[in-house]
């Protein structure tokens, strides 16, 4: 009997300590996602983030810093850092610039003027054609030193070498400021204009709470973990409002949302990128969905995953910030194509 009440006691004890150790364990906040009850996210492992040196803490804010190529850089590789189209780099070169020359390692790169857009000739194009699919007058295009284009006599036109970059300056007020609005052929509306004028059930919040962050491919059966390509469905990165469109000027989507709100890949894939960028994304991930498809997430507080990770869709990647060239904590999401910026509202799934 003896013996039974020391083993009796013995237990007793053991569960009052666990249950002071668990008492004593600090409540879990309320996260974001827990307010999205469809939402399946696999939970993020806390890794250090490689941030800004004190060196470079001066260009958070920064605009126009020059990238500097280094050993091992393509076209593409560069595009992203500086978040340019692939297709754009030629006006970062010079105008005759041949995408089969290497990039000359030491070499700086300035970004684009404001207002400036690139463009790249096709045979049989004048200056006077490339100008009025611009609505920009001729002498706007000839009167920019960079494109090197000798004067115009008055009423003539230029032929123009096929591949040969320009660059060409926009009014602030250009219809290129308008956004062609998929399922509603030949009308074009400034972006948020038309989003506010639709149905509640049209809104990026609601399109994230009705299934985002399935494990599932496009078939809707489960993959394996370490099954690195993407579906072609890309589901909204974060919960929040949606405060600018993808237009000339800004190619991609912001949406604005709480400091520390959650961040998903909008599908899977490979992370190509996780760290600090200085050319003004601030803290960002590049996913890599092997499927021609890349997706970017940019100012963002914390990085939960590392280059060479293979993320699920859903998965938490990181939070929402305002590191780098922002106004205010939100995430600013890119999709390209063949490294090729596309308009994400057109892929994302509604």
């Amino acid at each position: 009997m003896g013996g039974f009440m020391k083993v009796w006691a013995l237990g007793i004890a053991m569960v009052f300590a666990v249950g002071v150790l668990l008492g004593a364990a600090p409540s879990q906040p309320l996260r974001a996602q827990d307010a999205l009850p469809t939402l399946v996210i696999t939970q993020p492992t806390a890794t250090p983030t490689p941030g800004p040196s004190p060196a470079t803490l001066g260009l958070v804010h920064d605009t126009g810093a020059a990238y500097v190529i280094q050993a091992g850089d393509t076209l593409l590789s560069v595009a992203l850092e500086m978040g340019v189209d692939v297709d754009a780099m030629g006006c970062l070169l010079r105008p005759d610039f041949d995408e089969m020359q290497p990039l000359v390692i030491g070499d700086a790169l300035q970004p684009l003027p404001p207002g400036i857009v690139c463009h790249q000739t096709e045979p049989r194009e004048t200056l006077f054609s490339v100008a009025a699919h611009y609505a920009v007058a001729p002498s706007v295009i000839a009167g920019e030193a960079w494109n090197g284009l000798p004067g115009l006599a008055q009423g003539s036109d230029l032929g123009l070498v096929a591949g040969r970059y320009l660059r060409i300056p926009l009014a602030v007020e250009s219809t290129f400021d308008a956004v062609s609005i998929v399922g509603e052929p030949g009308t074009t509306a400034p972006f948020l204009t038309w989003m506010l004028a639709q149905a509640a059930n049209t809104s990026p919040q609601e399109a994230l709470q009705r299934g985002v962050a399935r494990n599932v491919d496009a078939a809707g059966g489960p993959v394996p973990a370490n099954w690195p390509y993407g579906s072609g469905r890309f589901y909204w990165p974060a919960y929040g409002l949606l405060t600018q469109g993808y237009r000339f000027d800004h190619r991609a989507i912001d949406i604005a949302a709480p400091l520390g709100a959650p961040v998903t890949a909008a599908d899977r894939g490979v992370v190509m990128r996780a760290g600090w960028n200085n050319q003004g994304y601030g803290l960002f991930v590049i996913i890599d969905h092997k499927i021609d498809y890349l997706t970017l997430y940019a100012h963002l507080d914390t990085i939960f995953v590392q280059e060479g990770e293979i993320v699920a869709p859903g998965q938490v990647i990181g939070t929402v910030g305002a590191t780098g060239n922002s106004t205010g904590p939100h995430l600013h999401f890119e999709i390209r194509d063949f490294g090729r910026i596309v308009n994400p509202l057109e892929l994302l799934t509604n």
